[in-house]
């Protein structure tokens, strides 16, 4: 079973006012193009739909808040039911083309709403599709970025060719090691609107690359249509994560139990981070005097020893540079062959 997420722009109505020769077109008059009309002619959404529509397959219609993306969107939705197929509208909160004010508003809009539905279809054990033909080429655009990034084929008609393209899934890793760096700030800034010299404040110290995922507007500084999708992504794969088992040695247990409340949340983040194997492979390092990795790397004040065994995974030692942990470590050396008694962690 699958679902369609077809974004929608105004080509149905253009396309009819142009065939039909006439300046306005009714909701009846527009059903009828629809039924009369090639679909590879009637807009870009029936055009793509041609292509790969099944006959039990779910399609939901994303369209912006303008008067001509909603008529559009209501012909081609009750177009579509009319022929067996379950269909839904849903509405881009702010996606309007009136005002450039809203612009970057509405387009993480659709990138918040297209992640939602996105889970909500997987959840019902449903295969997502993207259909990114219909709208304008930024919409085009940051729904092939959602795709891409949540694993789900996208398919868009060719401009030059006039033929299907499909953009299958990313057959790489992406590399969230921003992401993890900072997770902190991410989940502060997306907790609430923040003013932009608030923004700035926090933003001092930080890589410049967290900079092109924000979008200041009216005083206020948001993540951007991509940042919204890379962050939703990156947590996307922690919780896909949760599954992996990770073992604590009798030594890294009592590490954990001893440190303070707050440190042990940071050791607690720490071990999800390391669930996720694209976390994993960007960042861990070989050190000197062990035969385990160490996670993460960069400047984070936290560190973990541990191999892997199959899909699990075994965490010899947490230590700390703050305290000297990690270098007095270092200095000893950590084989992994001079631990025992692992038991799993259950996270959080």
């Amino acid at each position: 079973m699958r679902t369609i997420l077809t974004t929608v722009g105004t080509s149905l109505l253009s396309n009819a006012k142009r065939d039909l020769k006439v300046e306005e077109v009714n909701e009846h008059e527009l059903a009828n193009y629809l039924r009369r009309t090639d679909p590879e002619r009637a807009s870009a959404e029936t055009n793509s739909l041609s292509r790969i529509l099944r006959e039990d397959d779910r399609i939901v219609f994303l369209h912006s808040q303008t008067e001509e993306g909603k008529f559009c969107a209501r012909a081609l939705e009750r177009h579509y039911r009319s022929q067996g197929h379950d269909t839904e509208l849903r509405e881009v909160p702010d996606l309007t083309y009136a005002e450039s004010r809203f612009k970057m508003r509405g387009l993480r809009s659709l990138v918040g709403t297209m992640i939602d539905l996105i889970r909500q279809e997987r959840q019902r054990g449903r295969e997502v599709l993207i259909n990114a033909t219909g709208g304008f080429k930024a919409e085009i655009a940051y729904a092939t970025l959602v795709g891409l990034l949540f694993d789900v084929p996208v398919y868009y008609i060719h401009e030059a060719f006039r033929d299907i393209i499909q953009m299958p899934p990313a057959p790489i890793g992406w590399d969230y090691s921003l992401l993890a760096d900072h997770e902190e700030f991410f989940e502060w800034i997306n907790s609430d609107l923040r003013g932009a010299a608030e923004v700035d404040a926090r933003l001092r110290g930080l890589p410049e690359e967290v900079r092109l995922l924000l979008v200041e507007e009216e005083g206020y500084t948001f993540l951007s249509p991509a940042g919204e999708a890379f962050y939703e992504a990156y947590k996307e794969r922690l919780e896909q994560a949760k599954g992996v088992p990770v073992y604590l040695s009798s030594k890294a247990r009592e590490t954990h139990k001893a440190a303070p409340p707050d440190v042990r949340r940071l050791f607690d983040r720490t071990l999800d981070k390391l669930r996720a194997r694209e976390l994993r492979t960007s960042q861990s390092d070989r050190v000197r005097n062990s035969d385990c990795l160490v996670f993460p790397g960069g400047h984070r004040d936290e560190r973990v020893f541990y191999f892997e065994e199959g899909e699990a995974i075994y965490v010899c030692e947490l230590a700390r540079h703050s305290d000297k942990s990690y270098e007095r470590l270092i200095a000893c050396g950590v084989r992994r062959e001079t631990y025992r008694d692992f038991q799993r962690w259950e996270g959080q």
